[in-house]
């Protein structure tokens, strides 16, 4: 239970953190001169990471402990915190992807919900 009151934790912090940056005039994703913000970028993916990590890793751990019944221990922590890093590189990809006008972002989300559902199954 420590883990998942720290997940929450991490997932409150972060989202206030971020409410509290895209309500600044200075967190812009571009400067003055019109170049890309980098250092704003990465703390935008940072924080998104944090959320989207942790709250898959609550989301497979309340699964797991109500439906299936199983203890939570650390195989099942350290399965959840990979499912969750999974899903993150791969959203992570496919908007990498979109950015470059390489791939669409709605096929690029359908053939990653094929890739988990591939995984889960087989």
């Amino acid at each position: 239970m420590k883990f998942l009151l720290g997940q929450g934790f991490l997932v409150i912090m972060s989202v206030i953190i971020l409410y509290y940056l895209f309500n600044t005039t200075e967190f812009l994703p571009y400067l003055s001169e019109g170049e890309i913000n980098w250092q704003n970028i990465v703390v935008l993916i940072f924080f998104i990471a944090t959320i989207l990590v942790n709250m898959t890793s609550m989301l497979y751990i309340l699964i797991n402990k109500i439906f299936l019944r199983r203890e939570i221990d650390r195989k099942l922590i350290y399965s959840s915190l990979k499912i969750g890093g999974i899903l993150f590189l791969g959203i992570l990809i496919i908007v990498i992807l979109n950015f470059l006008h390489i791939l669409n972002i709605y096929y690029g989300f359908g053939a990653l919900t094929l890739v988990i559902l591939l995984l889960l199954v087989i």
